[in-house]
């Protein structure tokens, strides 16, 4: 599947590259609003669009500031609607069968305070309810506009860095792998090690 998608974005961006920040702006934007960032794969979207940015397809910087750009909108639309609707939130449907999730939130809200913004941009099972739980609680606006652009600066290139490892990785192992096989097994095991502990991290 996602070799499908990455094919795909491939050949619409080279159709189409005027499209291709907006496409990393609505992916970015889609997979941090609250509920929505729960169903839709966003790691995997962003690791295809990483592979692409190693592969040459796209740029690394322009990459970079749309996906910051889309991550900061979409947790900025989570934070409006806490802030709007405060606990009414509560009796949506999708919260009432998964109460967890916002008790989780507040939970971690309530430890790490205005940090939760920026540490909470990395932890995968509460990341799209952070910023709503931050509107439900009243967060002043200016304490969370600047945290929650600071995060979505550092998410974007962190994000995108296993991806464009590994589509960099596609490029050169077959030619090192044809004159210095050893040389290509030592990268291909780093880049391994790697993806593992990108993973225990966001456990």
């Amino acid at each position: 599947m996602l070799a499908d998608f990455l094919n795909l974005v491939t050949q619409w961006v080279t159709d189409y590259p005027f499209w291709s920040g907006a496409i990393i702006f609505l992916v970015a934007m889609i997979e941090s609003l609250a509920i929505i960032g729960f169903i839709i794969p966003g790691v995997a979207i962003m690791f295809a669009i990483g592979t692409l940015i190693g592969n040459g397809t796209l740029d690394l910087y322009s990459a970079i500031i749309w996906a910051a750009a889309g991550a900061s909108l979409g947790d900025g639309l989570s934070f409006a609607l806490g802030k709007h609707y405060k606990n009414k939130v509560y009796q949506l449907t999708w919260f009432k069968d998964r109460p967890e999730l916002l008790n989780k939130g507040h939970t971690f809200f309530e430890k790490y305070g205005i940090f939760s913004i920026l540490i909470g941009r990395f932890v995968g099972p509460i990341r799209a309810v952070i910023p709503l739980v931050a509107g439900i609680l009243d967060m002043p606006n200016r304490q969370y506009i600047p945290i929650n652009l600071i995060a979505s600066i550092l998410w974007a290139p962190a994000y995108l860095l296993p991806g464009l490892l590994f589509g960099s990785a596609l490029s050169i192992i077959p030619n090192i792998l044809l004159d210095k096989w050893p040389v290509g097994l030592v990268l291909l095991i780093l880049l391994l090690l790697l993806a593992k502990q990108l993973k225990e991290l966001r456990k």
